[in-house]
């Protein structure tokens, strides 16, 4: 008899601590409709929960707290590369730099797709004097069409020396579906870095879409490059 009552207390206990998790699970669930509802999930249960409360402290919390939600968060989420990304931003309002620079290369190493960690591993490239990694990072912004990106900023100044010219006219013989958005933002930049850098590909065998190196045909004439032109006429009827 004890055996049976002891049996169902376990059974009961087990019953409860499901119900928990669910309810537990369903709360997390909920953060992704409802934002404000993160504090109040039950920290063993957050996942979308603790991604809200991360990049809430990131923003505004004091920067040790937001130092160890980041930490909690890779803990729980240790592939995406935003959450190094919240790291780094972490660490850098708590005045570590070496560390948050650290914590921007692992975000830049799990992906592409990080439009913040791109934009810092530009700046950390450009300022090391290496133009191909820059290129390269610029590259995956005008792949992700990032518009929170000072885009055209950022292309000025990797073009104005000749490495950086060399370094993204490779990058755009290489091509990618990106090019597409950097051969339009060439259009509506145009400048005689652009020029060069553009040239520089097409005789190295870049590609270039008909309809846009129409466009790029009246910027050179206008801009004095009519010597040029002739390289846009090697280009494809269909992208």
């Amino acid at each position: 008899m004890i055996r049976k009552g002891m049996g169902r207390a376990v059974w009961a206990g087990l019953m409860v601590a499901l119900a928990l998790g669910a309810v537990g699970a369903q709360a997390d669930r909920a953060v992704r409709r409802q934002p404000a509802l993160a504090p109040v999930v039950p920290p063993m249960f957050r996942n979308f929960a603790q991604w809200q409360l991360t990049m809430s402290s990131v923003r505004s919390a004091p920067p040790a707290k937001a130092v160890l939600e980041a930490r909690t968060l890779i803990e729980r989420s240790p592939v995406p590369s935003e959450s190094f990304t919240f790291l780094s931003v972490a660490l850098a309002r708590n005045n570590d730099q070496k560390a948050s620079a650290l914590a921007i290369q692992r975000a830049a190493q799990r992906g592409w797709r990080d439009p913040i960690a791109q934009r810092a591993m530009y700046d950390i490239a450009l300022s090391a004097g290496d133009h191909a990694e820059a290129a390269h990072r610029l590259a995956a912004l005008y792949g992700l069409q990032d518009t929170q990106a000072p885009l055209q900023l950022m292309t000025d100044n990797l073009l104005k020396t000749p490495q950086g010219r060399t370094a993204m006219a490779e990058a755009l013989v290489t091509g990618g579906y990106w090019t597409r958005a950097f051969l339009r933002g060439a259009v509506s930049g145009f400048s005689p870095d652009v020029a060069a850098t553009v040239n520089a590909a097409l005789r190295s065998g870049a590609e270039i879409n008909c309809q846009t190196a129409t466009v790029l045909k009246k910027r050179y004439l206008e801009n004095g490059f009519a010597k040029d032109v002739p390289l846009l006429d090697q280009c494809r009827q269909k992208d």
